[in-house]
């Protein structure tokens, strides 16, 4: 597994081990990284959304091009899901994850 840590962290790091970083630099990085967060934030809730409509669009498809067309949709949305769940984990966000279960009363399944 790759180590989450880039060179701009380890900059940052040696930086504030020589005593030599000001905290304004820390600032506008910080808030480039909220305003992204809160980007794959949506677009995560946006998926998980349409995992729930697209089923019934598929049940309610006129004909079987439509629902096979619908049913390959929900596979990329299947793995859009899983690729947003693994990035959160992997950069420690993953109470984005536990936050939309608990809106919409979800649980995922527990590990032995």
């Amino acid at each position: 597994m790759k180590n989450s840590i880039n060179k701009a962290d380890k900059t940052i790091v040696l930086q504030e081990a020589k005593g030599i970083l000001d905290e304004s630099d820390l600032k506008p990085k910080k808030e480039y990284r909220n305003i992204f967060i809160e980007e794959l934030k949506e677009i995560y809730f946006s998926e998980k959304a349409l995992l729930i409509s697209i089923p019934i669009l598929i049940k309610n498809a006129a004909t079987e091009e439509l629902a096979s067309a619908l049913q390959v949709h929900l596979q990329f949305t299947e793995e859009h899901i899983k690729r947003l769940e693994d990035f959160f984990n992997s950069i420690g966000e993953a109470n984005i994850i536990l936050k939309y279960e608990a809106m919409y009363c979800l649980s995922s399944p527990q590990k032995p």
